[in-house]
């Protein structure tokens, strides 16, 4: 075999460790985000940050709506089976829901204030909105979310196919085996943004209905604690 033949065989194993080495770098997920670059890792940084806080409003608005529904529901049911205000007044403290809190709101300004049917229904009526502003809290971060995360994810993506194709033109190398780890790495902020906007996307969906069926009874509730109290304290003055 010619010194040539020889010199060429060696380039050629060259050639395979190299590209043995690449592919074994960036075997999985883990290491593509610890060797992207620092552009992509921010941007991969900041759509794990909107994924946990959406997570955490969803399961807090989960557990806040499923207890306000269900205590309101009790209260109502007590608030029309009794037969006066004072009668529910008489039955002591309650589980607190955004029924009972329009409630009691109604009845602190109806012994502070015994004779004004507008300070009590205005009262009532801020009452109503602070607990509808309660419940609304913190849902918009989902649709804010759901919204951003996927062209964030978009612009890690494009800066790390940039980032690529630069790389390829450093080098002149355009094996599949060379960019192909650089090309993942970006696509892996398309894949997170994703992930986090389309949970989002689907509870933000859930919750507004939810919070608008429980504002309206709320709302109803409102209008007929004013008009129960006007009639049973305040007879005549309207």
């Amino acid at each position: 075999m010619t010194l040539p033949a020889i010199a060429g065989l060696i380039a050629q194993a060259q050639d395979v460790v190299e590209t043995t080495d690449i592919g074994t770098t960036n075997h999985n997920v883990i290491s593509l985000v610890l060797h992207a670059n620092i552009v992509v890792q921010f941007t991969l940084l900041l759509l794990v940050f909107f994924s946990v806080v959406s997570w955490a409003i969803i399961g807090s608005k989960h557990r806040q709506l499923k207890r306000a529904k269900e205590r309101s529901e009790r209260f109502y049911q007590l608030f029309w089976q009794s037969k006066s205000i004072d009668a529910i007044v008489s039955k002591g403290t309650f589980r607190k829901s955004p029924a009972f809190n329009v409630f009691k709101t109604g009845v602190d300004t109806l012994r502070e204030t015994p004779d004004s049917v507008q300070r009590v229904d205005k009262e009532i009526r801020r009452a109503s909105e602070d607990e509808i502003e309660q419940m609304e809290y913190g849902v918009p971060f989902l649709a804010t979310t759901g919204s951003a995360a996927p062209f964030i994810g978009l612009f890690g993506t494009v800066w790390g196919i940039l980032n690529a194709f630069w790389k390829i033109g450093r080098t002149g190398a355009s094996s599949l085996a060379i960019v192909g780890p650089h090309i993942a790495e970006a696509l892996i902020a398309t894949a997170i943004g994703l992930a986090a906007a389309i949970p989002a996307v689907i509870f933000y969906n859930v919750y507004v209905n939810r919070i608008r069926l429980l504002s309206k009874d709320l709302s109803d509730f409102a209008d007929d604690l004013s008009l129960r109290i006007s009639r049973e304290y305040f007879q005549g003055q309207k």
